[in-house]
Order: structure tokens, then C-alpha cells, then sequence
């Protein structure tokens, strides 16, 4: 399974890393990982759509980490912006709406 980060757009904040969950973090997809991370902030249910990369209405730029690269959990925000920039690939673009 490929390993996802996903980056709050408007603030570049890291809204999680699904490395940092274990087993539960073996996710199939960018979706399945904010919903992921919604989970264990206990947001309520959220839909998601996909919108190209210059979006301002993009909540989160996601990211795939392959699972050859750097598996660690990253610790802080730094981290995980280092392991997007040199093992990351740009996956896709989500906007949100309550379902």
C-alpha cells in the first residue's frame, strides 16, 4: 500500500500522515486517507471532489509516498513537508463539503 500526506492548501499545514497509524494507515487511496485522519480528529463525515492543482478551492493537496521510500512516521510538520519534497509525488487536489 502506498503511504499519503495530505497538506491543508490554505495554510500548508500538515493535516496528517497515514504512516502515523500503523496497520490502519494501509489505505487504497488520497480519499480513504482524509477520511482516515477526519476519523481520528472525530470530524463528522465529509464528501470529497477532485480539482486540478491551481484550485483555490482546494482544501488539501495529497500526496503519495512510495512504501520503498522512508516508512518512519514523520514527527512534525517540517518533517513531513522534507518527505514530500524529496520522496513525494503530487497525487491530487480535494475540496470538501459536509454529506
Amino acid at each position: 500500500m502506498a503511504r499519503f500526506i495530505a497538506i491543508e492548501k490554505a495554510t500548508g499545514q500538515v493535516y496528517g500522515d497515514t504512516a502515523r497509524f500503523g496497520q490502519a494507515g494501509d489505505v487504497d487511496s488520497p480519499v480513504d486517507a482524509v477520511c482516515l485522519f477526519d476519523r481520528q480528529f472525530r470530524r463528522a463525515p465529509r464528501g470529497f471532489g477532485h480539482v486540478g492543482p491551481a484550485s483555490k478551492s482546494a482544501s488539501y493537496d495529497v500526496y503519495k509516498i512510495e512504501k520503498s521510500d522512508p516508512d518512519r512516521a514523520t514527527a512534525n510538520d517540517t518533517d513531513a513537508h522534507t518527505l514530500v519534497h524529496e520522496h513525494g509525488s503530487w497525487v491530487v487536489a480535494l475540496v470538501t463539503y459536509n454529506s
